[in-house]
């Protein structure tokens, strides 16, 4: 899959941290936009495994999935 290299879509790296504040306020977690943002930071945007991030939503999704899956409360709409 290509990633428009617009900034916003993804593929950003590392993105605005406006655009990740977006993204999680739309997800309804925005308390947990800057977390995921200093941890990357912190990582210079390599994952767990060392590789370079190609698409920070894809790993803010993971990041989403994780927290719903421990918090079922914020499953539930």
């Amino acid at each position: 899959m290509t990633c428009k290299k617009v900034a916003g879509f993804g593929c950003q790296i590392p993105p605005q941290i406006d655009h990740v504040k977006i993204y999680f306020d739309q997800q309804e977690l925005p308390q947990e936009a800057e977390k995921f943002y200093s941890r990357h930071e912190r990582s210079k945007w390599k994952t767990e495994i060392g590789n370079p991030v190609r698409n920070w939503k894809t790993e803010a999704a993971k990041w989403i999935w994780e927290i719903k899956l421990h918090n079922p409360h914020l499953r539930i709409k």
